[in-house]
């Protein structure tokens, strides 16, 4: 069938394609995945379309590989996130197909174990380690404070900001200088979360400022600073409050 005639299809075809899927038709099917909400009775059929092609991908994902991660990952259901740790977290993954992996399990805000994000943060791609210090701040058992700390002289600019962002997140205050100088260089709304974590008197007077200077950030660091209960906070409050 061609490619353009894959809408035509009724939704127990679509379904009943998908693992057996020819190249050329994989994204279109996919596609219609998303586009006709099929939500968990896709599942299955995604999950036999990676099964289908298990041994592949040693030196990259194929692209049927790629669209049944990337279409599980925004199907964004309890059911799929689970199918999505079984494939991502299995002990026979391809290390070509782990960037790919990590990148989909972030944005299904995937619950990995932390023995997995700990391995994962020692490897030797940049790309694999900003990731996995993302997905650490989602572990069901955190993962050790100096194996996060460890990323803070990380020889990679984007691998130091995430692991900043995770140890702000879970209230280590060794990130502080690395946050301020970050909301100082690029402020962030990720910067003003991570760093609300750490709150003290410092960070409050640095946060106005912020909220002085940037409009697009007032209102989130006027939420952050009303959730305090620090007594200089609600003083500052109200005087951004005044400026809106």
């Amino acid at each position: 069938m061609h490619t353009a005639n894959v809408a035509e299809l009724d939704d127990l075809e679509i379904l009943a394609r998908i693992p057996a899927t020819k190249l050329s038709e994989v994204e279109a099917l996919c596609e219609q995945v998303m586009d006709r909400g099929f939500g968990d009775d896709a599942v299955p059929a995604l999950e036999a379309l990676w099964r289908r092609f298990f041994g592949f991908g040693v030196d990259g994902p194929m692209r049927e590989q790629r669209c049944a991660l990337i279409t599980l990952a925004k199907i964004g259901t309890e059911m799929s996130r689970q199918a999505l740790v079984r494939i991502v977290d299995a002990p026979d993954l391809f290390d070509a197909l782990l960037p790919l992996a990590l990148e989909c399990a972030t944005k299904a805000h995937l619950a990995l174990p932390a023995q997995s994000i700990t391995r994962w943060l020692e490897d030797t791609r940049p790309e694999v380690r900003e990731l996995s210090f993302m997905l650490a701040r989602n572990c069901s058992s955190p993962v050790p404070r100096h194996v996060l700390e460890a990323g803070l002289s990380d020889s990679e600019a984007s691998v130091r900001r995430a692991c900043l962002l995770t140890m702000g997140r879970f209230g280590h205050d060794r990130a502080k200088s690395g946050l301020l100088a970050e909301l100082e260089r690029n402020p962030s709304s990720e910067i003003v979360t991570a760093l609300a974590g750490i709150l003290d008197d410092d960070i409050i007077t640095r946060l106005g400022r912020c909220a002085m200077k940037h409009e697009r950030l007032r209102e989130q660091i006027i939420e952050e600073l009303e959730s305090s209960a620090e007594p200089r906070a609600f003083k500052l409050v109200n005087r951004l409050k005044g400026l809106q």
